[in-house]
This record gives C-alpha cells, sequence and structure tokens, in this order.
C-alpha cells in the first residue's frame, strides 16, 4: 500500500469507498469502488496498476477509486484521441 498516504487519510478515502458502494449499487461508480477496496485490502491500493509506480496521495484524495497514475492516464487520453 502507499506509503505517501497517512492511516487517517487511508481510513477517509475507505469510508468514501464504502459509502460509494452502499448508496449507488450496481453502477459503474460502485464498481470501481469496490475495485479499490480490494486493492486496499490486497496491499495495491495507491499504486498504478500500469506501470506500478505510486500514486500521488492528491490523486488519491481528489479520485479515491483512480487506478492509474497521472502519467499514464496522459498517455491513455492521448491513444484515445488518437
Amino acid at each position: 500500500m502507499s506509503d505517501s498516504l497517512t492511516a487517517q487519510q487511508l481510513l477517509r478515502i475507505r469510508s468514501k469507498l464504502e459509502t460509494v458502494v452502499a448508496e449507488q449499487p450496481d453502477t459503474r461508480a460502485a464498481t470501481t469502488a469496490q475495485a479499490a477496496l480490494q486493492r486496499m485490502r490486497s496491499g495495491e491500493y495507491g499504486y498504478c496498476i500500469e506501470c506500478g509506480d505510486e500514486i500521488s496521495a492528491a490523486r488519491l484524495a481528489a479520485k479515491p477509486e483512480v487506478e492509474i497514475c497521472v502519467d499514464c492516464q496522459a498517455l491513455k487520453d492521448e491513444e484515445e484521441d488518437a
């Protein structure tokens, strides 16, 4: 799990994700939140699933369900625009 997040930040993020799962069942938001919670349980939360680099704490705080870093997101966006 990413070392850049404090325990308190992780608890807040986990709570946000659990709220999405509970309040928006059967939605894409719930699916991505559930996937983020699974990454937390497995110790993979906070690391990009594409390159393995650490995702910034600011990005995770803003988008707790995010699974790729800013650089990989930029590459993905470029590919989609092409």
